[in-house]
């Protein structure tokens, strides 16, 4: 009977582990041979990856949100028929000042049906609510622009002013919170006008 010892087992088993790594990685790089140089019958796969088509691209970013062409074109389009001199560059600052008012107002948690609807909640509260027209200032504006009202009295006018100097400092204010907004946001615009 023959005796085989331990030792001559491992050395045994680590020798044909090593042929079976050999054999392994001789097979594999025969199939990548094989599959670069045969044309496969699925190779239009491959072909339509390589040449697929651009369906939307981005053309401005706001933080981690992006503007795609499609949202841009469809927001320019509904913009021109209320708007016709509005340009493209318009129509792009105010997609990133609705997105730049719309990350604020999820801030403070705002809930709203519509995005729309949320950013003029926001607003609202945030730029209109504390904004005070005092009496004087209406009745300076009432003095300064009398033949404006077409003689009506100061009392028949009078809300209509103070909703008209709220609206100029509403816009006004606006106008800074965006600009301090961008200031602290990453925006890029890629858009190349037409």
């Amino acid at each position: 009977m023959k005796s085989i010892s331990v030792s001559g087992m491992h050395s045994k088993d680590r020798r044909q582990k090593s042929e079976y790594r050999i054999q392994d990685h001789v097979f594999r790089a025969c199939f990548i041979l094989l599959l670069l140089i045969i044309p496969a019958p699925g190779s239009w796969l491959l072909n339509a990856v390589c040449h697929a088509e651009v369906i939307d691209r981005v053309v401005a970013y706001v933080d981690d949100t992006a503007i795609t062409l499609s949202e841009f074109r469809e927001h320019y389009s509904l913009t021109r028929q209320t708007l016709a001199t509005v340009t493209e560059e318009d129509v792009v600052n105010s997609m990133i000042n609705s997105l730049l008012l719309l990350k604020e107002a999820r801030k403070i948690r705002l809930d709203a049906p519509s995005k729309e609807e949320m950013i003029r909640d926001y607003i609202d509260i945030k730029i209109r609510a504390p904004i005070i027209i005092r009496e004087e200032e209406i009745e300076r504006f009432y003095r300064e622009h009398r033949e404006e009202f077409k003689g009506k009295e100061y009392v028949d006018v009078r809300d209509e002013i103070e909703l008209y100097l709220t609206e100029l400092e509403t816009n006004r204010r606006l106008k800074q919170h965006l600009e301090e907004l961008r200031l602290t946001a990453e925006i890029a615009v890629q858009l190349i006008p037409q």
